[in-house]
């Protein structure tokens, strides 16, 4: 299943042939984050929800010289949304390809498929300052919900 996308670039979903530009734009995601994982660890990641579409989805943009975006989510079932759920757990565009419809492609393509699923509520957690993703998802239709995340590292 291929997801047309506006201008010079296309949104589909990845393939094993894209590990090395996936796991190079998630490298770049992750320093700008200062998170803990490696990009060995989205490589496990990708790999098995490339193997099991019931995990989750991962997508990427695509132009003519390579991958100059993605976004992944996963799928969870939650009685307080009546069903399965979907959170947006990463979307990341290469600085060149910023402001060029990149990432709101990238999302308008995971609207599509969870409608094709049948979900029904759409979620994602946006680091504080990043005005950027913001943005896209405010002009994707979603709303901000005032939520507190909890977290414990064991």
């Amino acid at each position: 299943m291929a997801f047309a996308a506006a201008r010079n670039f296309q949104v589909r979903p990845a393939t094993p042939q894209d590990m090395d530009g996936l796991c190079e734009l998630a490298g770049q995601l992750l320093l700008q984050i200062h998170a803990e994982g490696t990009t060995k660890d989205a490589q496990r990641i990708f790999e098995r929800m490339m193997k099991s579409s019931d995990l989750g989805i991962v997508l990427v943009a695509e132009h003519t010289t390579g991958l100059c975006g993605y976004t992944y989510a996963v799928y969870e079932w939650r009685a307080e949304f009546g069903g399965e759920t979907m959170d947006v757990v990463a979307l990341f565009v290469a600085q060149p390809w910023r402001s060029k419809g990149v990432g709101r492609s990238l999302v308008a393509a995971l609207l599509e498929k969870a409608r094709e699923r049948g979900i029904h509520r759409i979620s994602a957690e946006v680091h504080p300052g990043n005005f950027a993703i913001e943005r896209t998802l405010e002009s994707s239709g979603f709303d901000p919900e005032r939520r507190t995340l909890w977290g414990l590292r064991i």
